[in-house]
């Protein structure tokens, strides 16, 4: 014995299709999604947008999630207010280069030496260098 009951429930589905498709031709005013006037556009983007939270909730599942780098930790060890830069000291003993441009609010002016600060770490013209410095506890 076949099981008829998926061709039903197709038939129903392309049924009611057919009835959005005549409800959005009788619509004559501007659509706000102008994209969805098409029934079928909007049926693609719904299935679409179903298969990336489902995508997303499996990633989840298997621990495939993004996780950033801990945000490294250094102390001011020099700095040159008259030039507009220092160097930090990191916890491994390297000194990294620093702009005042680099340093997040309350700024530059701000730091001493021994200050405790994040930074972001790239390799700059002369060596490593800080592009972005910010005060622990800021």
């Amino acid at each position: 014995m076949v099981n008829r009951q998926p061709k039903r429930l197709l038939a129903a589905r392309a049924a009611h299709v057919e009835e959005l498709e005549k409800t959005l031709a009788e619509n004559h005013g501007p659509s706000k999604h102008a994209a969805h006037e098409d029934a079928y556009v909007a049926i693609r983007d719904a299935f679409n947008a179903a298969a990336r939270k489902l995508q997303d909730y499996a990633r989840r599942r298997r621990g495939k999630t993004k996780i950033h780098a801990s945000t490294p930790l250094a102390r001011v060890a020099k700095i040159f207010p008259i030039e507009d830069y220092g160097f930090l000291q990191t916890p491994d003993g390297r000194e990294i280069y620093f702009h005042k441009n680099s340093v997040s609010p309350p700024g530059f002016d701000r730091l001493e030496i021994g200050t405790e600060v994040y930074y972001a770490e790239e390799l700059g013209e002369k060596g490593p260098q800080a592009t972005t410095v910010r005060v622990v506890g800021q």
